[in-house]
C-alpha cells in the first residue's frame, strides 16, 4: 500500500519543485501518477475482497446461470486488455451448461485467471489465451490455457499464496498485488470445487477449474469446513 504513495509523493514534489517545467513533463507525471493511483485501487479491491471472504459468515447469492453467456461476458469485458497486449482471446464451448453460482463472486474468479494469462504471457506475435468450457453429468469444468512464460516448477505449489509473485518485478509493471490467485482459489473453494495448475516454464500455464452443477448446502459450520478441506485435499 505504501508503494504507489511513496511514488505519488516523489512525482507530485517533483513537479511542484520544477516551477516552469515543459506542459509535456507535466503530463508526462501526470500520467504515472494517475497509473499509481489505479494500482493503489487494485491492492485496496483486493485486500477488500480477502477481507469479505474470510468472514465466517460470508453468504454466495447462488442462482442457476448460464456458464457459456457468463464467460462470454468476461471475455468481453478483457478484450481491449488483449489487444492492447496483442494476445488473441478465445472461447470454446464443449456444451453449454448452467450451474449454481454467485455469478459476481465465480466471474471475479476466472477473470483473474484470463487476466493473468493475457498480463503474463509475453509473446508479442501469436499470444494467445484459450478458455474452454465443459461439463459432464455431475461437474462444470472451465480451463483457462496461456501460451505465455509459464510459471517455474519449484512455484507452482506458491501461486495461491496470498501476496505471492512469481515474478516481482514484472508483477509490479502489470499492477499485479499477489492476491488475484489467492481470491480465486478461495471462491473456487466457496462453490465446493477445486482448481489446478499445469504449467511449463516458457511454453505455458494451465488452471483447470472444477464445480459441482448443483449446490449442496452443509448442514452445518463443521461439515462445510470438512468439505472445503476435503476440496483442498482433492486438489493437491
Amino acid at each position: 500500500l505504501k508503494t504507489p504513495i511513496t511514488s505519488m509523493r516523489v512525482l507530485a514534489d517533483s513537479l511542484i519543485g520544477m516551477g516552469d517545467a515543459p506542459l509535456e513533463l507535466y503530463k508526462e507525471f501526470m500520467g504515472d501518477i494517475s497509473k499509481e493511483i489505479d494500482r493503489e485501487a487494485k491492492i485496496i479491491d483486493d485486500l477488500l475482497s480477502l477481507v469479505r471472504m474470510d468472514r465466517s459468515a460470508i453468504v454466495l447469492s447462488r442462482k442457476e446461470t448460464d456458464m457459456h453467456e457468463m464467460l462470454e461476458q468476461i471475455l468481453k469485458r478483457l478484450r481491449p486488455l488483449a489487444k492492447v497486449n496483442r494476445i488473441e482471446l478465445t472461447l470454446h464451448t464443449v456444451r453449454e451448461v448452467s450451474a449454481d453460482v454467485d455469478e459476481v463472486k465465480f466471474s471475479l474468479a476466472i477473470m483473474n485467471l484470463v487476466e493473468n494469462g493475457i498480463k503474463y504471457n509475453g509473446n508479442q506475435n501469436d499470444g494467445y489465451v484459450q478458455v474452454t468450457l465443459d461439463a459432464d453429468h455431475q461437474f462444470c469444468y472451465i480451463r483457462v490455457e496461456d501460451n505465455g512464460i509459464g510459471i517455474p516448477e519449484d512455484q507452482q505449489e506458491l501461486v495461491f499464496e496470498r501476496f505471492h509473485r512469481v515474478d516481482k518485478a514484472r508483477s509490479r509493471e502489470t499492477g499485479g498485488t499477489g492476491l488475484g490467485l489467492a481470491i480465486t482459489k478461495e471462491i473456487i473453494l466457496l462453490h465446493q470445487g477445486i482448481i489446478r495448475l499445469s504449467s511449463e516454464e516458457g511454453k505455458g500455464s494451465t488452471f483447470q477449474v472444477r464445480i459441482p452443477l448443483k449446490y449442496i448446502e452443509s448442514s452445518t459450520p463443521a461439515q462445510a469446513a470438512s468439505q472445503k478441506e476435503k476440496n483442498r485435499k482433492e486438489e493437491n
